[in-house]
């Protein structure tokens, strides 16, 4: 004899970056490219990348879909609404989307074969060694706490590789054009903060700091973190290489103009 008392079963709700983005007009965003396939974004620093928890309708898709709504939504979730990459919250500067099925698999080929050229600047503190070079160290991600971080094993972990050039320093500081060439958690902060020099306002890889949070201890007021993704080259769909720069944020912008170096433009 056949049961029909079987417990329902409970669907799991949808991931926020798997549903339909909500278009959110109050979000200003300077658009630094557009050429029908592809658009770029000057993130601003403080605004997440994509919806997640905590942050379902106040991202720069959001932003983009108030602006771009239509492409976005046939490019759909499996495309990521047309997100090719993303920033931290803390970090500003460039961000690539795609506005068309081929212009968001060209560039998303040209990510996974590493032939992106994206250029960070940093204020970090200290000095490499060097005034060129390249960090190498394996990177792993862990949770610590209430966090996910990339540490350095003894054995195993991820292929990573950072350059860095310094365009300017004193006896505490250096400006550093940073180039990632992989793509792994946090890895310029990670590779900076092992080579011993952390980026100012760093509040996960510093020594003196629990590495499970990102809050500054009592009496530590925030910093901003001067790290910003500066530029960005692509081949675009038509064949064309494509180099865009963002506007150097303020709290860069000011620190640098304090040491008197010489700012790039």
């Amino acid at each position: 004899m056949s049961s029909n008392h079987h417990k329902p079963k409970h669907s799991q709700p949808a991931r926020p970056e798997r549903l339909l983005p909500k278009a959110n007009a109050k979000i200003r965003v300077n658009i630094l490219y557009d050429d029908g396939h592809v658009l770029a974004l000057d993130k601003p620093v403080g605004l997440a990348s994509q919806p997640g928890r905590g942050h379902i309708d106040d991202t720069l898709v959001n932003a983009a879909f108030a602006t771009h709504g239509e492409a976005l939504c046939k490019l759909g979730a499996d495309r990521d609404w047309g997100l090719l990459h993303r920033l931290d919250m803390d970090v500003g500067g460039v961000v690539l989307m795609g506005l068309t099925d081929i212009g968001y698999d060209n560039v998303r080929a040209q990510f996974e074969d590493r032939t992106i050229a994206k250029k960070y600047l940093a204020i970090a503190h200290n000095a490499p060694p060097a005034d060129t070079g390249r960090c190498t160290r394996a990177l792993t991600e862990v949770i610590r706490g209430d966090m996910k971080v990339s540490v350095n094993v003894p054995r195993g972990g991820e292929e990573a590789h950072t350059r860095w050039k310094v365009l300017d320093k004193s006896k505490t500081h250096c400006l550093l054009e940073v180039e990632p060439l992989t793509g792994r958690l946090h890895q310029i902060r990670a590779h900076l903060a092992m080579m011993g020099c952390p980026i100012v306002g760093e509040r996960v890889y510093r020594s003196d700091l629990p590495p499970n949070t990102s809050r500054a201890p009592a009496g530590r007021a925030m910093e901003p973190l001067l790290l910003q993704a500066w530029e960005i080259e692509f081949r675009c769909v038509a064949g064309t290489m494509q180099r865009v720069r963002s506007k150097l944020g303020i709290d860069v912008l000011q620190f640098a103009t304090q040491q008197r170096w010489r700012i790039p433009v």
